[in-house]
């Protein structure tokens, strides 16, 4: 997780390299505003300025200036806003873009959350240098003005340069001595880590909440006669008696059976598939399916279209294969498993 600040848009390294400082994200460290308060933001607030600062100094190094301003006053939230790497990066793109009174203001700003900062003391000292008159200040200005260019031009290969990460369990800086091209590749795999386990914390969060509606539709279901098993995120239904005769005629106890399942189901959002299932008699086929088992698949759904009020085309039919049939004795075979996903 990133603890410690992203440097934003053209690094101190660069456009103060007249001076010698480094930039305000140099340490390494969290800097604290002076009252004590955390200027660190939260986890979460942390990945999504990273990310904003990421975006709009790719913006910058591409030219798009207004881009990037749009990006970072587009940022979400007072914590983003005010976050002193947002800031920092607003005074460096106002600066390439001469506005210099707008960079003071946002260095000024960085200042009030932290009055040592390295990177806003040195921006302001150079804007007050490029506004001062006579022969040394314009060439003071000439040179100022040089190092900002290369700075804005050279921020691909440098702004890496002063990311720290930490290693989640200390909160030490990740090893020491990385090049600039590492540390970034670094940072990307700590980004891409955080959101494939969110993705996977999602799936489960997911999983649950269908094995929950799975849970409840089955206790719901459940009645004399009627077996509910949660599959996952379906109920399949099997019945412990058999619904037909021999043929595809429903017995008195098949039809109450159905009857009492179309009732359960009626109001209900879900996929309801039905599988019809036939007895394993000397010489017929013992797998593939047969065109019994699916006429009672057909009969079944619409005993369960009446019951529940739902339209035929709710239901799916299907033969099942004989290998699947749910019990062991023939009699009981002559009947349906009834699969139902809520939705």
């Amino acid at each position: 997780m990133v603890t410690s600040r992203v440097p934003a848009g053209v690094p101190s390294g660069a456009f103060l390299s007249a001076d010698g400082n480094g930039g305000s994200g140099g340490n390494g460290s969290a800097a604290s505003d002076g009252t004590g308060q955390d200027a660190t933001a939260p986890a979460a607030d942390s990945l999504r300025i990273a990310l904003l600062v990421s975006r709009a100094r790719t913006a910058a190094r591409s030219g798009d200036l207004d881009g990037a301003l749009r990006l970072l006053h587009e940022a979400e939230g007072p914590v983003a806003a005010a976050h002193p790497d947002v800031l920092d990066l607003l005074a460096r793109v106002h600066a390439q873009r001469g506005e210099l009174a707008r960079a003071a203001e946002y260095w000024h700003r960085v200042q009030e959350r932290q009055p040592q900062d390295p990177s806003a003391s040195a921006g302001l000292a150079r804007i007050d240098r490029l506004g001062r008159r006579g022969p040394r200040a314009a060439l003071a200005r000439h040179r100022a003005r040089t190092a900002l260019v290369a700075a804005v031009c050279a921020v691909a290969a440098i702004t890496a340069c002063t990311v720290a990460l930490t290693d989640g369990a200390g909160e030490r800086p990740a090893q020491p001595g990385l090049s600039p091209a590492d540390r970034a590749a670094q940072l990307a795999e700590r980004l891409d880590a955080e959101r494939r386990a969110e993705q996977a914390r999602e799936r489960d969060r997911a999983t649950a909440r269908r094995t929950q509606a799975a849970t409840a539709l089955a206790d719901a279901l459940r009645a004399p006669g009627i077996d509910p098993v949660v599959q996952e995120a379906s109920v399949e239904v099997a019945f412990s008696d058999g619904l037909f005769s021999e043929g595809a005629e429903l017995t008195p106890v098949g039809a109450e059976r159905l009857a009492a399942l179309g009732e359960r189901l009626a109001g209900r959002e879900a996929d309801v598939e039905i599988y019809g299932q036939t007895a394993t008699v000397p010489g017929a086929p013992t797998s593939g399916g047969s065109v019994l088992s699916l006429w009672r698949a057909l009969i079944a759904a619409r005993e369960l279209s009446t019951a529940s009020g739902k339209p035929l085309t709710a239901f799916t039919t299907a033969s099942a294969d004989q290998r699947d049939a749910p019990h062991a004795s023939a009699a009981k075979n002559r009947t349906v498993t009834v699969v139902i996903t809520p939705r």
